[in-house]
């Protein structure tokens, strides 16, 4: 059996929702966590993941996927190549 990719979701808005949808039902994929700004209060769906407020606090991230305002893409993709 092959290993899972283990992918990071930062930024847990619209296009987040989609993508952790899109991790679960793909085979290939498991969700290492999420990365949230606020996360005293947890939806729902993410309280089996750990859920963050940086990348750098999760452990075994193969892939993170940046689902953040478009400003906020090149802050958060230099926090990643820092790990």
């Amino acid at each position: 059996m092959m290993k899972k990719i283990r992918a990071a979701i930062i930024g847990y808005g619209n296009i987040g929702r989609y993508i952790l949808e899109s991790l679960i039902a793909s085979p290939d994929f498991e969700v290492a966590g999420v990365v949230r700004r606020d996360i005293s209060n947890i939806p729902t769906e993410l309280e089996k993941y750990d859920v963050v407020t940086n990348v750098s606090q999760l452990k075994n991230v193969d892939v993170a996927l940046l689902s953040v305002p478009t400003r906020s893409v090149e802050l958060f993709a230099k926090e990643c190549l820092e790990l």
